[in-house]
């Protein structure tokens, strides 16, 4: 039985290297980032990260307080996303002609420019995970950003790499809740958060305590996936998609651009910009990331699934380890793209609102 789950894993090798799809500079998604997986995590204990990710989900669903949940994700996720996917774990349009990387370079710039950020300037990214946008807009610009997470394991991989990027004199990191903020009032010249606001359970207030630390005319940046006008909730498998993401991530359901609106209006912020950056001429959308590559075939694939049941079977993989793979792998990845088919969430809508 283990020479025959071997002699399977050399076939998923074979079509990995007959398809030249290896995960290099140009940072584009590819199969072999699976097997990463596969040999990086042999030993982690999946049976206690499973439990933890469930309990945790409960509590959310009951409470409304998903912290712990998120918490918990990323405790693991962190760092199987930067190993599989690279520095940049958000989706950007894919301009024709050019690889993730350099889309995530024009991103990078797109989003100083939607922040009018300047020399001089004060700016906080919320939720920031490695803190990763936060320094290219420092970079960029010339401006100081405070990069905030809740998690203690993006805290001190952050702190790293600000070191080695040779920017402890504009870049730092704090550890907070973004529902809660620990600054004073009218603080920072600019506010941003990228994929930040889909962990709030509580939309409003979380818009509501980066408007109380903006400065008057600062901006309020949000870069976010949205549910749209297509969903209907009432659709089972528009539900289940977009219910999977949610769940698969310990997050709450995610939010429509109107609750958006709503809260930031709530908040005394005026709405300025809304744009869905792949709306232009030559953009292609972003679930392509995904769409593109052999992984979402591999990870649909019924029989990519019965091969890690059999290898937790054979002890070759971790205990739990195919709870994980469906739970934490197959979804939500699976479930963008469909999700980004059907049109029914969206993953590249800019909203820029001002304080008066």
């Amino acid at each position: 039985m283990i020479a025959i789950f071997n002699a399977l894993v050399a076939l998923v090798s074979q079509m990995v290297k007959k398809a030249g799809l290896v995960f290099g500079k140009a940072g584009n998604m590819n199969p072999a980032s699976l097997l990463v997986v596969l040999v990086r995590y042999r030993r982690t204990n999946f049976t206690s990260f499973m439990k933890s990710h469930r309990e945790a989900l409960k509590i959310g669903l009951e409470t409304g307080n998903y912290v712990s949940g998120v918490c918990n994700y990323y405790s693991l996720m962190s760092d199987l996303i930067t190993c599989a996917c690279g520095p940049y774990w958000h989706f950007t349009p894919l301009a024709e002609g050019c690889t993730r990387m350099e889309c995530h370079d024009i991103f990078h710039h797109t989003t100083a420019r939607y922040l009018g950020a300047q020399k001089g300037n004060d700016i906080l990214e919320i939720g920031c995970g490695y803190g990763e946008i936060g320094r290219q807009v420092a970079k960029i610009s010339g401006a100081s950003v405070v990069g905030l997470t809740m998690a203690n394991e993006e805290i001190d991989g952050a702190n790293e790499r600000i070191k080695r990027a040779g920017l402890e004199g504009q870049c730092r990191m704090v550890q907070a809740d973004y529902h809660h903020l620990p600054f004073e009032s009218a603080s920072f010249d600019k506010v941003f958060g990228i994929y930040t606001l889909k962990y709030s359970s509580n939309v409003s207030q979380a818009i509501a305590e980066a408007a109380r630390v903006l400065k008057s005319g600062g901006s309020f940046v949000s870069y976010e996936i949205l549910v749209s006008d297509k969903y209907d909730p009432s659709d089972k498998e528009d539900r289940t998609l977009v219910e999977n993401i949610s769940y698969s991530t310990c997050m709450p359901a995610l939010w429509s651009a109107q609750a958006f609106r709503e809260a930031a209006a709530a908040a005394g912020l005026v709405l300025k910009v809304e744009e869905d950056l792949c709306s232009k001429p030559k953009e292609r959308q972003w679930y392509c990331v995904f769409e593109d590559t052999c992984v979402f075939h591999l990870l649909m694939s019924s029989w990519v699934g019965r091969l890690v049941r059999l290898g937790e079977f054979l002890h070759i993989l971790p205990k739990s380890f195919s709870d994980f793979y469906e739970t934490c792998l197959v979804h939500p990845t699976t479930d963008f793209v469909l999700a980004g088919r059907k049109g029914i969430i969206t993953g590249a809508v800019m909203m820029v609102w001002e304080k008066p």
